[in-house]
């Protein structure tokens, strides 16, 4: 049997072989503890529901992906072959969970605050499943977030967007433990998964900068000034 290739993909299928073959794409894991994120979410969720405005785990990581993009600018860049351009802005492409493998664009995501970005990313998302984006809803990606958490996975390895240098995996939230002294302690926590373009950033410096989201993760209130 012969499935034959949609349409929307015909275009996406060689972009992302492309992409594998002409980077050099590597991913690293990154566990955090997300009680905080969780305690803040639902907290959020109970202060906003009368306004119908539901944060999701994914709003909150795409905040703190763009947050640590203004002091790692070479995260939120484009390799160029002989140079390399650094974005002015911080647009997150989010990519959305259907056939098509649409990545529609949060844009100036750094400056959103958390409420307003779960409003975009709710109008992007139903406007995707309906066949409504507009053109300016795609353009100008700097960075990806892409989420496989709902469906249980723990690590997997995102595909950078290219020209962009770099793509955020989120994986499903699940049960941990930390130690205080002797003593087992349950927590909540998340693996992150990073690619990123070695062409544009070494080792180290992508390790720094996931270390950062990680940090803003574990004290998420500071997402919210």
């Amino acid at each position: 049997e012969r499935v034959p290739v949609k349409v929307m993909l015909k275009p996406i299928a060689p972009r992302m072989h492309h992409s594998l073959q002409e980077s050099a794409q590597l991913t690293m894991d990154m566990e955090v503890n997300m009680d905080d994120v969780v305690k803040m979410r639902s907290s959020l969720v109970e202060e906003w529901a009368n306004e119908g405005i539901k944060p999701s785990y994914t709003d909150i990581v795409i905040k703190a992906v763009a947050k640590a993009l203004r002091s790692h600018p070479m995260m939120n860049s484009q390799f160029l072959g002989t140079e390399i351009a650094l974005m002015t802005e911080i647009n997150v492409g989010m990519a959305v969970a259907l056939p098509e493998g649409l990545v529609p664009v949060v844009r100036n995501a750094d400056q959103l605050p958390i409420k307003e970005l779960a409003q975009e990313t709710s109008r992007l998302a139903i406007a995707a499943r309906e066949g409504a984006l507009g053109l300016d809803d795609y353009a100008g990606g700097t960075f990806t977030v892409t989420a496989l958490g709902m469906y249980g996975v723990d690590s997997f390895t995102p595909i950078i967007n290219e020209p962009q240098t770099g793509i955020m995996g989120v994986n499903r939230i699940f049960d941990g433990l930390e130690w205080n002294g002797d003593q087992p302690v349950k927590t909540k926590k998340m693996n992150l998964s990073l690619t990123w373009d070695h062409r544009a950033v070494d080792g180290a410096p992508a390790a720094e900068y996931l270390v950062e989201v990680r940090s803003l993760l574990q004290s998420p209130y500071r997402l919210l000034v």
